[in-house]
This record gives C-alpha cells, sequence and structure tokens, in this order.
C-alpha cells in the first residue's frame, strides 16, 4: 500500500500520522517531526483521519507563519492598494470633470483619524474585521487573525485610508486655478500596480479542495495528482507567483518531465537525492510518454481553473502533450485468444495453481471472463450485491453505495446478470457458504488501497503468477485483458454495440441512449446477450 507521506504504517501494523514542523515554528528554531498514533490497523479510517489532521495542521502552521510579515511590508501593501485607488479616481475626473461634493471624502477623513487617535473602528459603530479579512484575501497576505501583523494592519488601515481621502481632496483643489508658469505639461498615464498573484502552493491547495468537495476524484486519483503537483511545486518552488508564470516556464517543466527517472522515489539509485541530482543520474529509465502527457494533463487543468477564477491571465500547458504513434499507444492491452481463454478456465478449475484456501483466485478471474467487469468492481462486490429479479434471474447489483466503493464512471453503475455457466460450477453454492459464514462481502479477505482499490491482491496473483504458470504472459496480457475478451467476444458474436455497452458500464454514445434510453435494457435482453460468450467450462450446456 503506498501511503500519503503523512501516514506511515508502524511494525505491529498500527498506522501513525507524521507532519514536519518547519524550524520557524520550533521554540529551539530546529525543524522536527509531528508523530501520532491514530490507534488504527483499518488503511481506510486511517486515511481518513490523517486526511483532516493533515488539513487542520497546515491551517495551524498557516497561522504560525503569519506571524512573519513585517511592519514594512504591512505598509508597503497598504501603499499599494491606495495609491492604485488614486489613480483611478484621478482617471475618473479626468474623464468625467471634478467631483461634484467633496464632503464624504471630508467626512471619511475625520472619522479615520478619529479612528487613529482614538483606536475605534474605522466605520462608527462597526467591526473592522470583515473589511480587513477582504484585504487580506484579496492580497494574499499571510495575516492571521489574532497575531501581531493582524493587529499592525488593524492600526494602520485607518491611517492609510484617512490619507488617501486627503490626497483626493488635494487633488480636486489644484484644479480650483491654472498655472501658465514653465513648460505646457504633457498628459501621462498613471499605471495601476498590478496586483501579486497567489503563490503555487496555495492555488494547488485551493484547486484540490474544490475537486474534493465535488468528490471529482476517485481516491487512486487523487494520490496520483498529488504526485504531479509535488514535482510541479519542485520545479517551480511552492511559493512562486503564479501570475508571474510565462510560457518558458511551462516549456521547462515539459523538458524536466521529458528526463525525468521513472520511480525515482523507488529506484536506489535516485530515492533521496534532489530533482537536479536525479535528473543527472545515467542510465535511468524515464517516464514514458503516457505517463508524461498525464503529467502535463494535471497542469493544464490547473492552470485552466486558475484562469477560469482569476488567479492567472493565460492557460499555460494547454496543448503540451507529447504526440503518441497510435499505432502503438492501442497496442497496451490486448484480449486473449479463443485457445489461452479455455487454457485460463480449465487452471481455474483445478487444485494445481488456485489455492483453494484463497477463492479469490478461482472466482475473480471467472467472473472476469462471464461479466467483463473491472478489477475494483469485481473486488468490492457485496453479497448483498448479488440478487435474483422476480422472474429468478439472477444478476449482480454492481453499484457505489456505501463508503467503501468507487466507480470508475457514471455508466458503471450497472445491472450484470450471473452467466449461467457460473452457476452450473458452484458459483451460488460459494455464495451461499459465505452467507451462512455471516460476512458480508464476496471476497472478505481483501483489503483497500487508496490508490487500487480493493483488487490490488487478486491483480498481482493473476499477472504475476497465474499467467506466468500458464506460459502465456506477456506485457500486454494482463487482468484488464479478461475485460477485452469478453467485449471482443460479445461484438463479434453479433450482440449490438449498446447492449455490450450496457454490459460493460461504458458511457452510451448517441442523443437516444443518452438522453431517452435512461432506463437501460431489461436483465432478459442483458442476460440472452451474455449468453451468447463463445466459451464455456468442460461440462456445462449453453441455455436454450
Amino acid at each position: 500500500m503506498r501511503n500519503p507521506t503523512y501516514l506511515s504504517l508502524s511494525r505491529d501494523g498500527v498506522y501513525y500520522f507524521r507532519f514536519p514542523i518547519p524550524k520557524s515554528l520550533h521554540p529551539s528554531q530546529r525543524a522536527t517531526t509531528v508523530k501520532v498514533s491514530l490507534g488504527t490497523r483499518d488503511p481506510k479510517l486511517a486515511l481518513c483521519i490523517a486526511r483532516r489532521m493533515s488539513y487542520a495542521s497546515e491551517r495551524v502552521m498557516q497561522q504560525g507563519l503569519a506571524t512573519g510579515m513585517q511592519y514594512e511590508e504591512i505598509r508597503a501593501v497598504l501603499k499599494q492598494h491606495f495609491s492604485a485607488m488614486l489613480v483611478r479616481q484621478k482617471t475618473q475626473i479626468a474623464e468625467h470633470g471634478r467631483m461634484s461634493s467633496l464632503d464624504a471624502y471630508d467626512a471619511a477623513a475625520t472619522f479615520a483619524d478619529e479612528a487613529v487617535q482614538n483606536d475605534w473602528p474605522l466605520i462608527p459603530g462597526g467591526d473592522d474585521a470583515e473589511h480587513l479579512a477582504g484585504f487580506i484575501e484579496r492580497y494574499n497576505l499571510p495575516i492571521a487573525a489574532g497575531t501581531a501583523p493582524y493587529e499592525s494592519l488593524r492600526a494602520e488601515f485607518p491611517r492609510a485610508w484617512r490619507d488617501y481621502c486627503k490626497s483626493v481632496r488635494a487633488y480636486d483643489q489644484t484644479l480650483d486655478r491654472y498655472d501658465y508658469s514653465g513648460p505646457a505639461a504633457q498628459p501621462q498615464v498613471e499605471q495601476v500596480p498590478s496586483t501579486k498573484g497567489m503563490p503555487l502552493r496555495e492555488l494547488v491547495k485551493c484547486y484540490t479542495a474544490e475537486k474534493l468537495r465535488g468528490h471529482a476524484w476517485a481516491a487512486k486519483t487523487e494520490i496520483e495528482k498529488a504526485d504531479h503537483f509535488r514535482l510541479l511545486s519542485e520545479i517551480l518552488g511552492n511559493d512562486t507567483d503564479v501570475r508571474a508564470l510565462t510560457a518558458t516556464d511551462a516549456k521547462r517543466v515539459k523538458d524536466i518531465l521529458l528526463e525525468y527517472p521513472r520511480n525515482r522515489n523507488k529506484n536506489p539509485n535516485t530515492r533521496g537525492l534532489s530533482l537536479s541530482d536525479a535528473l543527472a543520474v545515467q542510465g535511468c529509465e524515464t517516464l514514458n510518454a503516457k505517463t508524461i502527457n498525464k503529467y502535463l494533463q494535471s497542469y493544464s487543468d490547473l492552470c485552466k481553473w486558475a484562469k477560469t477564477n482569476g488567479h492567472v491571465d493565460a492557460s499555460l500547458f494547454a496543448g503540451s502533450t507529447v504526440r503518441l504513434n497510435k499505432g502503438k499507444a492501442a497496442g497496451n492491452r490486448d484480449g486473449f485468444s479463443g485457445e489461452q481463454v479455455q487454457k485460463i478456465i480449465q487452471a481455474l478449475l483445478r487444485n494445481d495453481i488456485v489455492s483453494q484456501n484463497k477463492p479469490y483466485q478461482k472466482w475473480g478471474p471467472l467472473l472476469a471472463l462471464y461479466t467483463g467487469a473491472r478489477l475494483n468492481e469485481i473486488a468490492q462486490i457485496h453479497l448483498s450485491d448479488i440478487r435474483q429479479d422476480a422472474d429468478g434471474l439472477w444478476y449482480f447489483d454492481l453499484n457505489d453505495e456505501g463508503d467503501d466503493k468507487q466507480l470508475k464512471t457514471r455508466g458503471s453503475k450497472r445491472f450484470v446478470p450471473i452467466h449461467s455457466a457460473l452457476i452450473e460450477i458452484g458459483f451460488l453454492d460459494h455464495v451461499q457458504a459465505l452467507r451462512q459464514s455471516g460476512t458480508t462481502k464476496l471476497f472478505p479477505d481483501f483489503t483497500y488501497c487508496p490508490k487500487n482499490g480493493w483488487g490490488r491482491a487478486l491483480g498481482r496473483w493473476f499477472n504475476d503468477t497465474f499467467l506466468v504458470k500458464l506460459d502465456i504472459k506477456t506485457p500486454g496480457l494482463v487482468f484488464h485483458s479478461l475485460r477485452h475478451t469478453v467485449i471482443t467476444s460479445l461484438m463479434q458474436t453479433g450482440v449490438p454495440e449498446p447492449v455490450t455497452q450496457a454490459i460493460v458500464g461504458h458511457a452510451q454514445q448517441g442523443v437516444t441512449h443518452q438522453h431517452y434510453f435512461k432506463q437501460g435494457y431489461t436483465l432478459t435482453q442483458l442476460s440472452s446477450a451474455i449468453e451468447k460468450l463463445p466459451y464455456r467450462p468442460a461440462g456445462t450446456r449453453p441455455v436454450a
């Protein structure tokens, strides 16, 4: 199981939360790490608790680090803010003429001066917290309420506001007369100071939080994206102003990805090295084009979101991909031949390769061969998902109900009839025995991995042991090839493509199926289609 950096597993199998504390927040000015036992051996529960603790720790650290903003830096931001306001006011006067009344500015300056002298709120009877919070958010200032910098900002804000009001008043008064002495002044266009952008670290955090809140990513995707953004921050710098990034920076990221060592943190030659040192190691296998494009797609999506939300002006990484040879890319996964399928079925029903003490070795691949379901769809089945309809037809209810289930797409939620061959070789008898034992899952021994779901043990055994012992292992033949085999077989036996899509959980194509056929095919229709699979165990008879 590959855990996030803040989650570790002890030798006793208990999970711990680990979080680094920067030396700037330590009383002795040295870096250290907090380590807290989560009191559980359940990987999913541990991950859930650790995520919340990590978020809370980040918030605490932000507040702690916020104390580092100096007084002069606060004054500089205030000056920048009100200077920009003054420029805009002068521009408005130049376009539309002098202000009709300055009473409001006179009153505001008076209130602000009284606030400075008496330490009152800027707005009489009000509270400064709201407009200070807006100011801090606008400029992304590292200032937290209750800290010394916050009190400095609260004290300086009315002074800056007072002098801004006086400056507007003074500028308007200069228009009371004309000065003909000296050369004629040339009109000048004053530039509004640019607003500082968000640090890359904060952008990634906000983007990730929105995706997680909308449940847009599966657990595996979340871990994958975190790895992608971790490398991006390592290349560009956590504190880099995202508004200052250019196409040159995007090219630099792509160039590094092209040279980036595969499995950098696992390879003993690159593990623990800095990025520059890791890139300098000779003879390392680099990322393939498909993986590079995954990184670039993550960065493109991040920048597109940042542009939509006003954090950047340009969407970097758009179209920045490595072009793949479509002919070669399409051959990554193969289907099994008819001869190989029969060899697999025969081996699964014997006991020389398949362990009787590990029923998943037999039933996992067989379910894949007769449903076309994905590895994790099979691995997470509950016994309550194995049902019988009013006509006596048995089926799998593949769903994402409950905290321990996930589906790849909306179309993955479906009913799949149980093939008659599975029933004849004793699958329902096996299910009944499990129910009588009191368990709730079809494969109760499986453990959850945030990155790989529930099916890791089944996939590893099938790919690395079973296919090898059958002497049919090739780079293109893996557990997922069983799904390819089902799809190909159904299409070759004349099953219409929409029916095949309904069985294997592919999104329906075309307006008719997408918008008007939402009830789907009946179980009887699906069962008739799935019974056309051309392979069966020896001794079983096709349904008439």
